[in-house]
Parts: structure tokens; C-alpha cells; sequence
């Protein structure tokens, strides 16, 4: 499986060769792929995942994805509440007071 996003994101989002028409899994099945797909869908994706174990090998897909940055959410970096945080959930609500 390639997660491919057609872009090279290490070194500025250039364009990638999948994404001026380079097939990969044309290339996969060119050399001997049983499965060879590429999955652009939720779909396909379900499709996919219900052959992985009829079809037998070896399987190929190309799965895109998209280059919109993905929400993150970072732990808590402050102290104090990490510190009250453990001692409530260690010993209970009433642990800070």
C-alpha cells in the first residue's frame, strides 16, 4: 500500500511524477501484481479491504490522499495541572484539595 498525496511534502509540496500521470498500480500489475487498484473513495476503500484476504498475492494499491493538513491537538505541556491531573485520576476527585 502507498498512501500518496502526489506532492513530495519534505521538500515544499513539488508536485510529484503520480501527480502528472505516472500510474502506479499500472506499473504493479505491469510486473506482476494479482491486485493491483488505486482507491480514490471510502468505497473503494471497502472494496479493497474485503479482497485483502480472498485475493491471493501479492496485492498492490495506491491509496490517495489528500494534502490538506489534518487538525492536530497537542498534549498539555503545564505542570501543575499534569501534576493534578495524575493525583486525580490516581486517587480521586478530592486528591487537590
Amino acid at each position: 500500500m502507498v498512501l500518496d498525496n502526489e506532492h513530495y511534502g519534505e521538500t515544499g509540496m513539488q508536485v510529484a511524477h503520480t501527480g502528472r500521470g505516472v500510474d502506479l498500480a499500472g506499473i504493479a500489475a505491469a510486473t506482476g501484481f494479482k491486485l493491483a487498484v488505486t482507491v480514490r473513495t471510502e468505497g473503494e476503500v471497502d472494496s479493497l479491504a474485503a479482497q485483502l484476504f480472498t485475493v491471493p498475492g501479492p496485492l498492490f494499491a495506491a491509496v490517495k490522499v489528500s494534502t490538506s493538513p489534518s487538525p492536530t491537538s497537542l498534549p498539555p505541556r503545564d505542570g501543575p495541572y499534569l501534576r493534578s491531573r495524575f493525583r486525580e485520576a490516581l486517587l480521586g476527585p478530592d486528591a487537590n484539595r
